[in-house]
């Protein structure tokens, strides 16, 4: 009976690994099924404006700053706080994010916090998720939970890092939550970027992108991919008054500073929000489009930076069929850094840099025994600057939700370019790939190769 049992467990499970390729990864290899005409109506002289528009812009660079601002804007709020994060490390950058939520909560601020269902999964929230939902006034919704007998919805994941506070800032960048983020000590540090967007027009100032933000974190929230969390057991969180004390003690003393942001801030003509459709399976590559637009539209330099590049046969459909007439650099994370540990995405780098050099005049590849890059970060004819978290790759382009802003200011552009510059400058020599290093990249572009389609 014993044996019979077994062998019947285990051709169950063998039938959903089956099942669970076939519906959560094979099925991805189809192209975009349905296409709503959004290709046509590009226009990127839409993303130019005139004259000073309602919205300023400073670059978080600076981990701390990047850090302090969220701090600050969070503690600072006066009536809302929308926030949308694909991933919280556990740590104290975490803690320290609960904190300052639970305490805008408490003076009566409105908090919605938004969490991909997937990667919340065995994050920190877990131990302050009843403390969140018990809250009167913070409401929690997790985007496309882990459904095991649906595994097509694995892979649609909700990628954004951005956050709203009173119709009046946002932030929007590459980072998570994390010490990796913030911290440049850590032993998993990464070079990351966000921009800070301040409306000095009003709230409701039509032109201000406040309004889009809040239009497209609307969206996600009432889409029915998102669920309400629920409290979860009694005994999984400490006490109230524990957790409590225990958020603020992450906070310690390390936002202190006072800074004037509008100070650090650069005049803009215009900013846009783009973003992509919200649905399964392959989704039309909203973003990519545009990037491609761009691209074409193009005349003096184009400077293009990601954590990787992966431009798939798909991807290479909605880019310029012929090299773009300004100079494009690409900017991205040398294969052998042994700072970098993603190694699929580098396989898929690899597999793909013919097509990457194809349209490439310059290819920087960025060496650091320590750290990585991870912004995402595009500048065309040191006027337009788009900081969000689109990777320039299959998941980001037809597969995540993501979203961008797109920036239209040379003051900026220019000093955001010198950022740039820096970390290319800044790079150290490469030294050799190592042997234990090139071994395991060439299994993994072999293993990689057929599934370039979800890097």
């Amino acid at each position: 009976m014993f044996k019979l049992l077994r062998k019947t467990l285990a051709l169950l499970v063998k039938l959903y690994l089956i099942y669970a390729l076939a519906a959560g990864v094979l099925v991805f290899a189809l192209p975009v099924q349905e296409e709503t005409g959004y290709q046509r109506e590009i226009d990127p002289r839409r993303f130019c404006g005139e004259g000073e528009g309602p919205d300023r812009v400073v670059l978080l660079e600076d981990p701390y700053l990047a850090a302090l601002a969220r701090h600050d804007l969070i503690l600072g709020a006066q009536e809302t706080v929308d926030a949308a994060y694909y991933s919280l490390a556990r740590d104290h950058s975490a803690e320290a994010f609960f904190a300052a939520l639970l305490d805008a909560a408490d003076r009566g601020v409105q908090v919605r916090i938004l969490l991909d269902g997937i990667r919340a999964l065995g994050s920190p929230l877990q131990a302050v998720q009843r403390e969140l939902v018990s809250h009167e006034n913070i409401e929690l919704k997790l985007y496309e939970p882990l459904d095991l007998l649906r595994p097509w919805t694995w892979n649609n994941r909700l990628h954004d890092k951005y956050i709203i506070v009173d119709g009046s800032w946002a932030i929007i960048g590459g980072r998570n939550i994390g010490l990796r983020f913030f911290d440049p000590q850590d032993q998993d540090a990464v070079r990351d970027r966000d921009v800070l967007i301040i409306n000095q027009g009003g709230k409701q100032h039509p032109d201000s992108v406040l309004l889009q933000f809040k239009a497209y974190f609307a969206e996600q929230w009432n889409h029915p991919f998102a669920k309400q969390a629920k409290a979860g057991r009694a005994g999984e969180a400490e006490s109230s008054a524990e957790l409590r004390a225990k958020l603020q003690a992450a906070v310690g003393e390390r936002f202190q500073d006072e800074i004037d942001w509008e100070a650090l801030s650069f005049p803009t003509s215009k900013i846009t929000l783009i973003r992509n459709p919200l649905g399964r399976l392959n989704q039309e590559p909203w973003i990519l489009m545009e990037l491609g637009a761009l691209l074409e539209n193009a005349r003096e330099r184009a400077v293009l930076q990601s954590p990787y590049f992966i431009p798939t046969a798909a991807m290479e459909k909605y880019l310029p069929a012929s090299p773009p007439d300004a100079r494009t650099v690409i900017v991205t994370n040398h294969p052998g850094s042994p700072g970098y540990s993603n190694l699929s995405a580098m396989s898929g780098y690899l597999n793909r840099k013919n097509a990457v050099e194809r349209f490439a005049d310059e290819i920087h590849e960025y060496f650091d025994p320590a750290k990585s890059l991870h912004a995402k970060t595009y500048v065309f004819d040191s006027r337009l600057s788009l900081v969000g978290s689109f990777n320039f790759d299959a998941r980001s382009s037809f597969l995540s939700s993501e979203s961008m802003a797109v920036i239209d200011s040379p003051e900026f552009a220019r000093h955001l370019e010198e950022k740039i510059e820096g970390i290319i400058a800044g790079s150290r020599r490469a030294e050799a790939i190592t042997p234990l290093r090139k071994v395991s990249l060439a299994i993994f572009r072999l293993v990689f190769w057929p599934f370039a389609f979800l890097l």
